[in-house]
């Protein structure tokens, strides 16, 4: 047990509705969990096969509804009011080992919140996973973030939830537009330990974080691919097994894609308000 962060666990898309989201996301040929409460909040996963959740470490995509804000954690009622991604929420092994940590460092935290969730299953039987969160106070990060100790992983990567039509196998890139990549880059190389590698920052497992100034990442997304040019979460990054696969399955559910020097993507309008990049991965690594 440590007090480091070893991954972006995964990628916090505020919606309207969960349940509508989700199916949004099956279009795409995504997988999505059947809809789950917390206090005050709903939300469907798309979940990803390729990580070391041995470690407590998954990779998926949560679409996330505000229910009731009278209800809902601090400072969620807050945090949810645009519409998109809001919030990359990262996996640790010792969520009170990291909490001191953060504390002493001069952010302002929440406690450790030990929650849980059922999820019924197609064929009627329930899991419930298990999980403890600690929900930063908003303004102190470029991005928010907030981070999770899984108790039950495994039910991430379960076939049923992470056998996809398209052939995805993870989320691997967050592309975020900043007004300063350097120093936005200073927080998260102080509070997440992380290592930065030129656009790049970078945790011990998952996927990286991109930093980019709107004219960097305007000359990487086209400007028809994201909701706007405000700072922000703009897009990830999915690999697939098979990119011509991928391509074939959402173009035959009638979704427009752009092409890409690399691979495809789809635009946030058709995606939750988070473009998606896809590229083609022949052999994960784990």
């Amino acid at each position: 047990m440590t007090d480091k962060i070893l991954a972006i666990d995964h990628l916090m898309i505020h919606v309207a509705d969960s349940e509508q989201a989700g199916t949004v996301f099956e279009r795409l040929g995504f997988v999505a969990t059947p809809k789950s409460d917390l206090p005050g909040l709903s939300n469907r996963l798309i979940c990803f096969c390729d990580t070391p959740y041995e470690r407590g470490v998954c990779n998926y995509i949560e679409l996330m509804a505000l229910e009731d804000p009278a209800i809902a954690p601090p400072p969620m009622p807050r945090l949810l009011k645009e519409y998109g991604p809001v919030s990359t929420v990262l996996s640790v092994d010792d969520a009170h080992a990291v909490h001191a940590r953060l504390i002493a460092e001069g952010m302002k935290i929440g406690p450790v919140l030990d929650l849980q969730r059922d999820w019924t299953l197609p064929d009627g039987s329930v899991v419930t996973p298990a999980f403890s969160v600690a929900i930063p106070e908003l303004g102190q990060a470029p991005v928010y973030w907030n981070y999770c100790l899984h108790k039950t992983a495994q039910h991430y990567i379960r076939l049923e939830f992470t056998e996809h039509p398209n052939t995805a196998l993870s989320f691997d890139e967050v592309y975020v537009a900043v007004e300063d990549p350097d120093a936005a880059a200073a927080h998260y190389i102080e509070h997440w330990l992380a290592q930065r590698e030129s656009d790049r920052l970078l945790l011990p497992e998952g996927p990286a974080l991109r930093l980019m100034s709107r004219d960097k990442i305007g000359a990487i997304l086209p400007a028809e691919l994201v909701a706007n040019d405000s700072p922000g979460i703009k897009a990830m990054g999915v690999r697939v097994a098979d990119l011509t696969k991928a391509q074939a399955v959402i173009t035959e559910a009638g979704v427009t894609t752009i092409p890409l020097e690399n691979g495809f993507a789809v635009k946030a309008s058709d995606a939750a308000g988070c473009a998606l990049l896809f590229e083609e991965r022949h052999e994960p690594d784990r």
